[in-house]
């Protein structure tokens, strides 16, 4: 079930136990509704309040985001690639993403390795493995939609630390499960800022 019907049908489910909440709340009060003996009214109000207390339940279950669809697959290990958006250097390695459950619902976090770069001379890429590879991660990580993850990442160097935002939405999955991402990432001043496009590629 998508999750937009999955919503329209909680909507109404919602609008159900509140009207069926309304009318027991005004046969449980003495005096509203004559005919409706003392015994009868306990028990509506029993009733009353385990319908309350399940519908608390039910409403912290969804502003907690636990009882929504499951995250998209995307734990595992990727090979990344990102090019600057002139085209003339692009960089690239490996990284890997654990999905887990936060306190206001899915998230993820995302640890990776720099392993090459590469510089565009006359129409050719030149590429060079990196010896001393570069590791950077996700200072947080969250999930947009059914298809999008949104996360600023850091990368710490000899002399000093890089910071950035990158996002990236799934193109194409294999039984449910993505094996291509690709979206945007920007590497923030005051240390070489630029941005450009962004590729992953499940590696297993």
């Amino acid at each position: 079930m998508r999750d937009k019907e999955f919503r329209v049908i909680l909507f109404w489910l919602f609008v159900a136990i509140f009207a069926a909440t309304a009318i027991l709340a005004v046969l449980s009060v003495p005096g509203w509704i004559p005919g409706v003996d003392h015994a009868t009214r306990d028990k509506l109000f029993e009733g009353l309040i385990v319908e309350v207390v399940a519908s608390v339940f039910a409403f912290w279950k969804q502003l907690t985001g636990k009882a929504f669809s499951d995250p998209p697959e995307v734990g595992g290990a990727w090979e990344y690639e990102c090019i600057r958006d002139d085209e003339t250097y692009k960089h690239g390695g490996t990284c890997q993403i654990e999905v887990k459950r936060g306190t206001f619902g899915w998230e993820f976090y995302l640890a990776g390795k720099r392993t090459w770069i590469a510089k565009r001379a006359e129409g050719e890429w030149d590429r060079k493995d990196l010896q001393a590879q570069l590791a950077w991660e996700n200072t947080w990580g969250a999930f947009t939609g059914n298809d999008a993850l949104r996360y600023a990442y850091s990368i710490k160097t000899q002399s000093h630390l890089v910071q950035g935002y990158g996002w990236a939405s799934i193109k194409n999955d294999r039984g449910g499960v993505p094996v291509l991402m690709e979206g945007n990432f920007f590497q923030l001043p005051p240390h070489d800022p630029f941005y450009g496009f962004q590729r992953f590629r499940r590696l297993h």
